[in-house]
């Protein structure tokens, strides 16, 4: 009897620790977060999902208004840059959102005076220097005020010679960036920065007195 009484009372203590482990695994598999929205007692959490979405912008270029030199004829050839603090500079914004890179390409009509001409080849040329014609150095890069950049991967090598033509000049670059670089709002050159924007013009020293006119064409295409 007393064996009997024995087992019963084991069986049952199972049957009570069984039950125990059980329930506690039910309860922790439906202590679960509730979402959001609709109102939760004091004391429990609840969860949401958070989304931001960027939507692709533009790629612009913005220029100099114009260029302009002047000296006086002295018997001399004269390598002259432009000293208008606004033209030592442009401005390139990529808000594509994508990295593409990029590339600022040039191209200009041939000087002219009436009937006089400069040459089309040697004349006109641009590189981060205002204090000689033939540096090989390029314009700064800078983060514009208020915009986290990334600066871009310049592979332009200066001075670049910029061949003018009658009709139908042919575009060269003057400043690129690799792909994933050149992003946000990006200076080019600046009066003020250690490598301006220099544009230079080769004057020999048979040229005629006269004012020369050029149209000079700028334009950022997408890709390195």
């Amino acid at each position: 009897m007393r064996m009997n009484r024995f087992r019963r009372t084991s069986l049952l203590a199972s049957c009570v620790l069984l039950a125990g482990g059980v329930g506690a695994s039910v309860a922790a598999g439906t202590a679960q977060a509730a979402a959001c929205g609709p109102a939760v007692p004091a004391g429990t959490a609840c969860t949401l999902p958070a989304t931001l979405t960027l939507i692709s912008g533009s790629m612009t270029l913005t220029s100099m208004a114009s260029l302009e030199w002047s000296s006086t004829v002295n018997g001399l050839d004269q390598n002259l840059f432009d000293r208008t603090a606004a033209d030592e500079t442009y401005l390139v914004n990529d808000s594509t959102g994508g990295g593409p890179g990029w590339h600022v390409i040039t191209s200009a009509t041939t000087f002219t005076s009436g009937a006089n001409v400069l040459a089309n080849a040697g004349t006109f040329s641009t590189n981060g220097s205002l204090t000689s014609m033939i540096a090989t150095v390029g314009p700064s890069a800078t983060c514009l005020a208020g915009s986290t950049c990334v600066l871009p991967i310049n592979q332009t090598v200066y001075p670049v010679a910029i061949t003018t033509a009658a009709t139908a000049p042919v575009a060269v670059d003057i400043y690129n960036s690799a792909a994933g670089a050149g992003l946000g709002s990006v200076v080019i050159g600046g009066s003020t920065a250690p490598h301006p924007v220099g544009w230079w013009l080769n004057v020999p020293s048979d040229a005629l007195a006269g004012t020369y006119t050029s149209t000079v064409t700028m334009e950022i295409i997408a890709g390195p």
